[in-house]
């Protein structure tokens, strides 16, 4: 005859299976998961990790990398940063061309490393934008961002779009719409849109730019003239 299991040993059973589901989803979400690539690393933070104030943040810049270090950060996280692109489902930059308007990665105000893009439309009048001339509706500028830790540790981080669009869509900023995507193509939100009140900050952090048809440009040193 064969034993039946008691109850106890049951009990015991379960609990077993409760304690290890709970243990999957306290444990570390790993690299991976969370969009780091795990051989891109800053040696010197791994080592000596940055203070949290040196991270930067929206409004903030961060300061704790060299441009030597910057530049092969985003050397390395090229791949991931293409796969981050195209990830991107949003009508104004799929299946385009792009050019190239700064001549780095360098470190910017939202709080990230970030890089200039713009597409036909755009770039001859980016790239003369002293003359603060309007640009045509569906002139898009984008920007590829990638972040890193304090640990040192690399990965993508957000697109962000801007679109002109048509007459009176949003008369405050020229009629420029601002959407921004997480590292998987998630949208953030897009002013005129969806979550709209996500990237607000958009809008109003470009009005310095209202003598420049509401764009901020690159540092002088960085700028690629593509007239």
């Amino acid at each position: 005859m064969t034993a039946k299991p008691s109850c106890g040993r049951r009990r015991n059973g379960a609990m077993r299976s409760v304690l290890f589901v709970l243990a999957m989803l306290l444990a570390p979400i790993s690299a991976a998961a969370q969009g780091v690539v795990p051989e891109c690393r800053v040696t010197r933070l791994a080592a000596s990790p940055a203070p949290r104030e040196a991270l930067g943040g929206l409004g903030m810049p961060p300061f704790h990398l060299s441009d030597a270090e910057i530049d092969r950060t985003a050397a390395c996280l090229t791949a991931a940063l293409d796969r981050t692109l195209a990830a991107v489902r949003d009508r104004a930059i799929m299946g385009k061309g792009w050019t190239t308007m700064s001549s780095a990665f360098r470190a910017s105000e939202h709080g990230t490393f970030l890089q200039v893009y713009a597409d036909g439309k755009a770039a001859p009048s980016y790239a003369r934008y002293e003359a603060g001339a309007r640009m045509d509706e569906g002139a898009t500028v984008i920007k590829r961002a990638f972040r890193v830790e304090a640990d040192g540790r690399a990965r993508p981080y957000r697109v962000y779009v801007m679109e002109r669009m048509r007459a009176g869509y949003e008369p405050g900023v020229n009629d420029w719409r601002f959407a921004a995507y997480e590292s998987d193509g998630t949208l953030v939100g897009e002013t005129g849109g969806r979550a709209n009140a996500r990237v607000r900050f958009c809008a109003e952090c470009h009005q310095a730019g209202r003598a420049q048809d509401y764009l901020l440009f690159v540092p002088p040193r960085h700028r690629i003239d593509a007239r």
